[in-house]
């Protein structure tokens, strides 16, 4: 049972699933691998180890809730799904767009087999892909980059390494809990629809030159 489990814990423990538990309902997603910046180097989170030592408990708790808790091994990442489709975030469609660019590139990162797992990219590499698939026309506004990027920090889908969002050379850590964010299937038809979004900007143009 959850409460003999739970007051098995020590106080310090108590006080830190209380704030994990908190953490993983604000982010949905907790992974394993991080930036420290103030040691600057990468490591392994203390928060999703808890998760892990604790699974059952939180598994517990989160089924009274309506929540599955849910951990992927491979990729290292443990989220939450609700049971009913309630606690839904619907993205706007500027952070949408570079949710699909992020995946583009960690899936372009992934395939150079390096030995490194960390996907690190910078504002402009994620810029430029956009434009080079079509998804913009032309690098979006300072406000526009650093509101899509501050959404997708928000639920630990990427972390910022250094310097400002909006800043072509700031460094971007994509996380691998992109990959359930935005799965093979809404990839595909993320594509499609920025690929009709072309043919229907075309065929404006098209219309337009054909009236002068």
């Amino acid at each position: 049972m959850f409460i003999e489990k739970y007051n098995e814990l020590t106080n310090l423990e108590k006080d830190n699933f209380k704030r994990i538990l908190s953490l993983i309902l604000s982010k949905t997603f907790i992974v394993n691998r991080i930036y420290d910046k103030k040691q600057d180097t990468f490591r392994s989170n203390s928060d999703y180890r808890f998760i892990d030592r604790n699974i059952e408990l939180f598994r517990e708790y989160m089924e009274i809730a309506g929540f599955r808790l849910i951990k992927d091994s491979n990729y290292e990442v443990i989220y939450i799904e609700n049971e009913y489709g309630y606690n839904k975030k619907k993205l706007d469609k500027n952070t949408t767009i570079f949710l699909y660019g992020l995946r583009l590139k960690f899936d372009e990162e992934r395939e150079k087999l390096r030995l490194n797992t960390d996907t690190i990219v910078t504002v402009s590499d994620i810029i430029k892909t956009l434009i080079d698939v079509g998804a913009y026309t032309k690098k979006p506004s300072d406000i526009e980059i650093k509101t899509a990027l501050s959404n997708l920090i928000s639920f630990n889908i990427i972390q910022k390494i250094d310097g400002i969002l909006e800043k072509p050379e700031t460094k971007i850590m994509i996380l691998p809990s992109i990959l359930f964010v935005i799965t093979n299937e809404k990839i595909t038809a993320l594509s499609q629809s920025i690929h009709r979004l072309e043919e229907i900007e075309e065929e404006n143009e098209i219309e337009e030159m054909g009236e002068e």
